[in-house]
């Protein structure tokens, strides 16, 4: 899926950012460093959050990097390959009104971290075009 990457990115850092602002002004609050200067606890709190998520986000991407392979359709039928990826921990996604030859599988825990991202499965003339996550992908070819 083209820049799905990228969104990833996008929603994990928003993700954290959130979260992490969330809980230090939880934290704040019942500690009562607010009482002092809240303007700069809410900085500090910002700035924070930015420099946590942007470095979370980008150590699950490069955890769970993403990879692309071909594998012939004589070698392996539709039917092999869904028990290969729900053998991994991932779950087919119900594709809607839109006809695709794409399909998408998303990770079921405890198989599949969550954090591994979604894989993408294209049926070419010769062979299927499976893109998602290295450490899961490679284990698909075996």
């Amino acid at each position: 899926m083209k820049h799905y990457t990228l969104q990833r990115f996008v929603k994990l850092n928003l993700y954290f950012f959130v979260l992490y602002s969330l809980l230090t002004a939880a934290w704040y609050a019942a500690s009562g460093r607010f009482a002092a200067d809240a303007t700069l606890a809410a900085g500090e709190i910002v700035f924070n959050a930015a420099i946590f998520s942007l470095l979370f986000s980008l150590s699950i991407l490069v955890w769970y990097r993403r990879a692309a392979i071909q594998i012939p359709v004589k070698e392996l039928s539709i039917k092999q390959l869904n028990a290969r990826l729900e053998e991994l921990g991932y779950r087919k996604l119900a594709s809607g009104n839109t006809p695709s030859q794409t399909s998408t599988y998303k990770p079921a825990p405890p198989g599949a971290s969550v954090f591994a991202g979604k894989v993408f499965v294209q049926k070419k003339a010769d062979f299927y075009l499976i893109e998602g996550p290295a450490r899961y992908v490679k284990r698909i070819q075996k």
